[in-house]
This record gives structure tokens, C-alpha cells and sequence, in this order.
């Protein structure tokens, strides 16, 4: 049985388990019908809509639902209304309808602004169209002396928020656009932002200048970014960051205890430097799982450009492929700050001929970090053969690379490329002994299903090199899966890569022994502060809740026949946890972020 299903399944119903509970509480409809509503009316029934969503976010009450006919919106709209614990207002789509929320003629700089307020959802809206300079498609903002927790932004479609209508033109550094933006700018621990959520929406054809497309920058504690699609943007597709005075606190300037997982980043790339699909930069404590990131710059960035630092980050299980530059890029890159990656992980990752624009930065590209790990990875560079570059450039201190399985396209361990500060080697083996790392690692050919660009299917042949050949003491957290969504280990070692192949007897030898876990498992609300319920199937009989940190360590275990339990969560650290259930020979996995509290 595997041991956990794939994040779109848990997230589909945890969806469908926070509906149900909206329905019921919820205690109000209101309509908006832009072509036959009128702000006179009381917006009960689609009879007596209101003729604006304006209207409805300074109406709406705590248990509603604002149900919005299709149709266009040429508005600039605020939310002025917010829910309360447990009875969040609902703005959404009518069902099967098409609603966009549309810039053009208006006079404002935002679309939709989301200020101080709480317990708020925000769902299946195209928000686009909107170009000036500093436009703004989704701003959320918590100011100094406020509180917000408890937002949701699913299904959404934000597209052409832009600066310019040129996609070659160069932007300076006050030459900005912000799809979705987030600034957590409280001075205290408990106003930071919490319970944020942004899930299964689409990004593209947007213009952000020195911005990003969806950026969480400053105090925010507790968020995740889950599947969703960030494409064809002309700079960093996802964003958490930090060190930048939004929160004037050093200490809390941090997006942190954060999820970005399963989303797919593609052709993010902007003209004035090197744009990753994904960017962490100042943040802390963020595990960014299961996701792929092709033709960008880099297809991820660990970086700290300010003073400060970005701290324990994890990087496992994603697929990063012909990106423009490195695959993964690490670290602070100017002596003019003091900005350091520290004590993050890279781990089980697929990196795949990246660097196509042949800059040399090769599939790992390193600057100022420290006590780092680089284990399980499959390394398989292009055609310039450049598999990692370290720039000479310090504080690096006390990382480690080691168990990972590297190659090239011409498939020779003598004609390769690695920059080792000022160093520089061509032979497999006088890299490993000159840098001191990598003892355990081969050059081999990992056995790809295809290494063919554009398209390659990145999963592991039977008998690949890859196979049971990751560091056998890795420390892996219960229910880890890899990247397809099978049980990480399969057959008493890791594989190396993202991807678990099969075992080598060719069975699966985790618990249950069959690909398609049949517990569905969810999580409500997650992130959480004071209480979570966990929900499985309906399945009748025995079951057993077990609560454990990220690492694996159980914190709380829990038998009964009921389906769903509650739990307190208010005296856990803040941070990323796992949600084991074990019932009969199956068991099924979760991440539940809790984050701090107001």
C-alpha cells in the first residue's frame, strides 16, 4: 500500500472537506450579477443580486458565500469585510460561469486588495488585464499594529499584470508589477500572517519587472503553495522571502514554516538576470517538495542578496530540467551583504541538462552557504559536461556532497567540468580527491526512462544505477514519498533521485505492497493554529491518528473507530509536521503546517 497518496489527491480533499464545512455553517447567499444586479437591492437571491463585487466586499457577513455571475468586471476592488474563526466568507464563482475581474479602464493600481482582514476565501476568479507601473493583481497586507489569519486563494486565474506591454523591454529597478503579492508587516510574532493558502491557480503572461509573480515576503508564519501552474512570466515565477524591512523586526522579516509543493514552473525568465522557477531568498523553515521547474532561469534559487540569512530550507524530491542556467543555485552571491544560505537540504532531487544557455554554472551552481547538504541526487549535465560550480567566494563553510549519482551527454568521467573555488577539474576521480566530497558518489549513466529534451520522463529503468544507492543512513521522515507519490523506501535503501523504482526483486516492500494507497487522508484547516481535524475515508473499523514532527519523531498517538479526530495544536512550536493513519496493513501520509498564533 503506499504509504501516501499524491498531493493533489490530499489537497482535493481537504477542498471538498472545507466546503462541506462551510455549508454548514454558512448562514447566507449573496449574489452579484454585473449585467442585472443593482447595489439597492439586498443580494439574497439571484433575483435581487448586486450589480458589483465592490458591493459584496463591503457587505458580506461572517457564515456567507458570495456566489458571482459571469461576466466582466471592470473594477478595482478592496474587501472591507472579514469572517470569523470557523465562519469564513466565501467569494467565488458561480458554478460553471466565467468571472473576470478586469483592469482595463479602471483608474486604480490593484485589483484586488486585502488588507487586515481575516478568514477570508477567495475562489475560481480570473483576475487580469491590468498595466500601469506598480499594478497590483492580488495585494494582501498586514499592517504593523494588525492581525490576519486564515486566507485562501483557490483556483484562480491571474494573467497580464504587467508594468509594460513589452516583453523585450528592460525594467530598472523602479519598473515593478506584482500579480500576487504579500507583505506581512506586523511587529510581533503573533501579527504576522497565518494560515495562508494558495492552491491549484494558474500564473501567466505576466510582465513583473523587478517583481515577482507570486511573491510571501516578510512576517508570514504558516503557508503553503500547492499545485499550482506558474508559466511564461517574464521574471521568478514563486517567491518567499525576507530581509527586506517589509516587517521593520529583523527577527520576523521572514516568510516561514512555509509548503511549496507540487507546483509546475515553466519559462519564467526575465531579461535583466537570472529569474528561478522557484526562490526562496530570506525566508526560513520552508520545504519545497515534489515539484518540476523547466525552461526558467534557474530552476530553483536558495539565495540571501540582503544582509541576514536564509535558514533550513529543504529542497527534496523535485525535478528540475533545461533550465537556462543551474538547475539548483545556492547561496548569497555579493561580499557586498552579509547574506549566507545556511543548514539547508538538497536531497533526492533529478537535475537534467540544465544550463542550455551554456553560461558554465552547471547543474549546481554554489556561492555563499554554509553547512549545507547535497546527497541522493541524480546530476546528468549537458553537453558542456559542467556537473556543479563553487565560486571562490566566502563564508562556505562545512558542506557536504556525497551519494550522489552524476553523469554527462558524452558519458565520460574524464572530460567533465567542475569549478571547485579556484580550481578547476575535468576527471571524476581528481574532483573527489581534490575537493574532499563526494566520496560515495559514481558516474554512471542513471537509467532514465528518456534523458530527451524537451519531453523526458525522468522516472528510473529496472535496474538503473540509481537503484537502492542513496546514503543508507539518509534520515527520511515517516511517510516521505517521492515524487511520483510512492513510499520513499522501498526496499530498505533509498534510491537516488526523485523518483523510487522498483525494488530489486521487483515488489514493492513497504507496508501493503500496491501502488494505490485506498485511505484518503485530509486536513482541516492547514494551515492550522489552535486545532486541526484530521479526516479519512468512511471505511469502517480501527484506526490509528499518530502525530510526528517533520523528522519522523512521534509527538502523539491516537486509537479509535471514529474517521475523523481533533486535535489542539495550540502549545506545538510553530512548523511543518506530519499526519500518519494507520489502519490494518495500510497507512497514508500528510504535511500539516501550524503555524503561530495572533
Amino acid at each position: 500500500m503506499n504509504v501516501i497518496t499524491t498531493t493533489l489527491l490530499r489537497l482535493a480533499a481537504c477542498l471538498v472537506l472545507q466546503l462541506s464545512v462551510t455549508q454548514a455553517f454558512s448562514q447566507t447567499v449573496y449574489y452579484v450579477d454585473g449585467a442585472n444586479g443593482n447595489n439597492s437591492n439586498n443580494g439574497l437571491t439571484p433575483g435581487s443580486a448586486w450589480k458589483t463585487i465592490q458591493k459584496a466586499g463591503n457587505s458580506a457577513t461572517p457564515n456567507s458565500t458570495v456566489l458571482i455571475r459571469g461576466g466582466t468586471y471592470n473594477e478595482n476592488v478592496t474587501i472591507n469585510v472579514s469572517g470569523a474563526a470557523g465562519q469564513p466568507i466565501v467569494f467565488k464563482a458561480y458554478p460553471q460561469e466565467t468571472v473576470l475581474l478586469d483592469g482595463t479602464g479602471t483608474s486604480g493600481t490593484r485589483l484586488l486588495t486585502i488588507q487586515n482582514k481575516s478568514y477570508l476565501t477567495i475562489e475560481g476568479i480570473t483576475l487580469q488585464n491590468l498595466t500601469k507601473n506598480n499594478a497590483q493583481g492580488i495585494f494582501v497586507e498586514c499592517e504593523a499594529d494588525a492581525t490576519m489569519t486564515t486566507l485562501a486563494f483557490r483556483k484562480l486565474t491571474v494573467r497580464t499584470i504587467r508594468w509594460t506591454t513589452s516583453k523585450t523591454a528592460i525594467p530598472g529597478d523602479n519598473d515593478n508589477a506584482q500579480p500576487f503579492i504579500v507583505y506581512g508587516r506586523g511587529t510581533t510574532a503573533q501579527r504576522a500572517i497565518t494560515n495562508l493558502v494558495v492552491d491549484s491557480c494558474e500564473f501567466y503572461d505576466n510582465i513583473p519587472g523587478y517583481s515577482e509573480v507570486l511573491s510571501i515576503d516578510g512576517n508570514v508564519d504558516g503557508f503553503t503553495v500547492t499545485n499550482n501552474r506558474v508559466h511564461d512570466n517574464i521574471n521568478i515565477g514563486i517567491y518567499a522571502g525576507g530581509n527586506y524591512g517589509e516587517c521593520t523586526v529583523p527577527a520576523l522579516d521572514h516568510a516561514r514554516n512555509g509548503l511549496i509543493e507540487k507546483n509546475t514552473c515553466y519559462r519564467n525568465t526575465a531579461l535583466y538576470a537570472t529569474s528561478g522557477g522557484i526562490y526562496a531568498d530570506g525566508a526560513l523553515d520552508v520545504v519545497i517538495h515534489r515539484n518540476t521547474c523547466y525552461e526558467n532561469g534557474y530552476g530553483i534559487e536558495v539565495g540571501c542578496e540582503e544582509n541576514g540569512t536564509t535558514e533550513r530550507i529543504t529542497v527534496i524530491n523535485n525535478l528540475f530540467y533545461n533550465n537556462e542556467d543551474a538547475g539548483i543555485a545556492v547561496g548569497g552571491y555579493t561580499t557586498e551583504t552579509t547574506g549566507q544560505v545556511l543548514s539547508s537540504l538538497f536531497r533526492n532531487n533529478t537535475l537534467l541538462k540544465n544550463d542550455s544557455k551554456k553560461n558554465g554554472s552547471g547543474e549546481f551552481y554554489i556561492t555563499k552557504a554554509s553547512q549545507c547538504v547535497f546527497q541522493n541526487n541524480i546530476v546528468f549535465a549537458g553537453t558542456e559536461n559542467t556537473l556543479l560550480s563553487l565560486e571562490n567566494i566566502s563564508p562556505q563553510a562545512g558542506n557536504t556532497f556525497d551519494y550522489n549519482l552524476y553523469y554527462t551527454a558524452t558519458g565520460k568521467a574524464h572530460d567533465i567540468n567542475v569549478l571547485w573555488r579556484n580550481k578547476e577539474y575535468s576527471d571524476f576521480g581528481k574532483y573527489k580527491t581534490g575537493s574532499a566530497q563526494d566520496a560515495n558518489s559514481r558516474f554512471l549513466a542513471p537509467g532514465l526512462i528518456s534523458a530527451t529534451l524537451p519531453t523526458p520522463n525522468l522516472q528510473l529503468n529496472t535496474g538503473s544505477a540509481a537503484t537502492d544507492m542513496g546514503n543508507p543512513a539518509t534520515s527520511l521522515p515517516d511517510g516521505e514519498t517521492d515524487f511520483g507519490g510512492k513510499p520513499r523506501l522501498l526496499n530498505g535503501r533509498v534510491d537516488i533521485g526523485a523518483y523510487e523504482g522498483l525494488s530489486t526483486s521487483g515488489t514493492v516492500t513497504a507496508s501493503g505492497g500496491n501502488d494505490i494507497a485506498i485511505i484518503r487522508l485530509s486536513a482541516f484547516p492547514n494551515p492550522a493554529q489552535r486545532n486541526i481535524t484530521i479526516q479519512t475515508t468512511e471505511t469502517p473499523g480501527d484506526r490509528v491518528f499518530i502525530l510526528c514532527t517533520i523528522q519522523g519523531v512521534a509527538l502523539r498517538r491516537e486509537q479509535t473507530r471514529e474517521t475523523a479526530i481533533t486535535w489542539d495544536v495550540n502549545n506545538l512550536p510553530a512548523g511543518v509536521y506530519l499526519v500518519r493513519v494507520l489502519y490494518g496493513a495500510m497507512q497514508q501520509t500528510t504535511r500539516i503546517v501550524v503555524a503561530n498564533r495572533p
